[in-house]
């Protein structure tokens, strides 16, 4: 994967420039991008009509003070709403059609039942060498190795078991269960385990072939510290963090 292998560490905007009101939004991505992001975090889910929509939360309530939820409702249904727009809801789809070819994509999985129509407009787009498949649901990762040829970029993410006893282990049993491409890491975890151990066992993995994604990473200091073990920084401050860069 040439586009990778150029670049020592990944810039990805969270959610485009983080949470609010426009996560999620192409008007929050082409901000994130604008800074010199190279590429965007974003969530998915489905409509009631098997649309794949980027938004966080089942619902519409916390960023937009709406009672409705997606997958109760159809892709018609929320255009008439005046839902849909370059500020407001839109597909995956129009996000591959929209931003630049180059840009990387890391398509988070919030509903597993949208990962058939996920895996259709990544083929649609020829898309899978820039884009990577992340999820709590561990589970329905597996579906896009099967899926394409060679090794997709599968990125399990892991937040507070990193963060416990038998962490470790933990995030071991998922690199042998899964094979993936990534692990994505709640940077908490070195709050837990202290910076010096939690580099040594990232530096562990990532000499296993299986590459570090730090979230949600807004800190620049941090950055400085941490950045010899990370190939992908999930951020909602996509500005400071390309400052340092």
């Amino acid at each position: 994967m040439p586009f990778l292998e150029a670049i020592l560490m990944l810039v990805l905007a969270h959610r485009g420039m983080g949470k609010g009101r426009y996560e999620n939004t192409l008007k929050s991505f082409e901000e994130g991008l604008s800074y010199g992001a190279h590429g965007i975090e974003l969530d998915v889910r489905l409509t009631k009509d098997g649309a794949v929509i980027l938004n966080h939360d089942p619902n519409l309530m916390r960023t937009m003070g709406l009672d409705v939820d997606l997958s109760e409702t159809t892709l018609a249904e929320l255009d008439k709403m005046d839902l849909i727009g370059f500020d407001s809801l839109t597909t995956l789809e129009t996000v591959y059609k929209e931003l630049p070819e180059e840009t990387f994509i890391d398509v988070e999985i919030k509903a597993v039942e949208a990962v058939p129509q996920v895996i259709k407009i990544i083929k649609r787009f020829d898309a899978v060498e820039r884009t990577m498949f992340s999820s709590f649901h561990h589970d329905c990762l597996p579906a896009f190795t099967q899926e394409f040829f060679g090794r997709p970029m599968i990125a399990p993410i892991i937040d507070k078991e990193i963060r416990q006893v038998g962490g470790e282990e933990y995030l071991a049993g998922v690199i042998k269960k899964y094979k993936p491409y990534s692990v994505n890491l709640n940077k908490d975890l070195f709050e837990y385990l202290g910076l010096e151990k939690g580099l040594a066992m990232l530096r562990k993995v990532r000499e296993s072939g299986t590459r570090i994604s730090l979230w949600t990473l807004n800190d620049q200091n941090l950055l400085l510290k941490v950045r010899e073990v990370c190939d992908f920084l999930i951020t909602d401050c996509s500005d400071k963090m390309m400052e340092v860069l």
